[in-house]
């Protein structure tokens, strides 16, 4: 593949306008063409990170998918992975694939530093291997942070993207303390569980679990209960 010169850097209203083609964005990035007019240009692929696969990751996904498509750029791939945030670069199935196939000089584009990771050293060590060792550039989209391939870090630039580091793992680590504390208060009280409260009764269970056993239908079992459809499913899911 051939090599494209140092991109120079650019006000992004100018680069992520919306509707740009990629020769578009050459133009305006100082990219060169060739002979026959092409513009001779880098592999430019997008790395999306959700911390489960429940509905609120889904979301979250489509969330960056549609930053992504409104950036003005164009992905030749966007690598997905469903994986906490605190995990290393080296367990992460889908980062690895995406820096076997960097070349320098390619772009990696994330929305933000939080779904980079949200562990402060493990995402500097992780920013090494695609700027230093595989030399591509790396933007944060919402971030407004752009870093070089191969170039050294400058000092303003590191002591802005320290900062995003240290509060993504900070929300990370509050969140944990959070949970461990109201969890603990709730074992003082002798509850059970955090979560939905509980809105039936044992008489109500053992209902249930009766007409289920006699084969009627989930909405035969909540006319003659009075539950919601959903905790009966629920119910029954914890019978099979």
């Amino acid at each position: 593949m051939a090599s494209s010169p140092n991109i120079p850097q650019r006000k992004p209203k100018q680069i992520f306008k919306k509707g740009l083609t990629r020769a578009e964005i050459c133009d305006i990035m100082g990219i060169p063409k060739r002979k026959d007019g092409i513009p001779i240009m880098c592999k430019c692929v997008a790395y999306c990170r959700v911390s489960t696969s429940d509905r609120s990751a889904k979301q979250d996904y489509e969330r960056q998918k549609y930053l992504l498509e409104h950036s003005g750029m164009e992905f030749d791939e966007i690598f997905e992975e469903h994986i906490s945030g605190g995990v290393k670069g080296d367990q992460r199935e889908q980062f690895n694939r995406m820096l076997e196939q960097l070349d320098e000089k390619d772009i990696v584009c994330f929305t933000e530093t939080s779904r980079f990771g949200r562990n402060y050293i493990d995402c500097f060590e992780m920013l090494d291997l695609i700027t230093q060792k595989k030399k591509a550039t790396v933007l944060f989209l919402s971030n407004g942070i752009k870093l070089e391939g191969g170039e050294k870090m400058n000092p303003y630039t590191w002591m802005t993207i320290s900062q995003f580091f240290i509060q993504d793992e900070f929300l990370k680590r509050q969140i944990g303390y959070n949970t461990s504390n109201a969890l603990k208060r709730i074992k003082e009280k002798g509850e059970k569980t955090l979560g939905r409260p509980t809105i039936h009764t044992a008489e109500q269970r053992a209902e249930v679990r009766r007409l289920y056993g006699e084969g009627k239908r989930v909405s035969q079992i909540a006319e003659a209960t009075g539950l919601a459809r959903s905790t009966i499913n629920r119910m029954i899911e914890d019978l099979r």
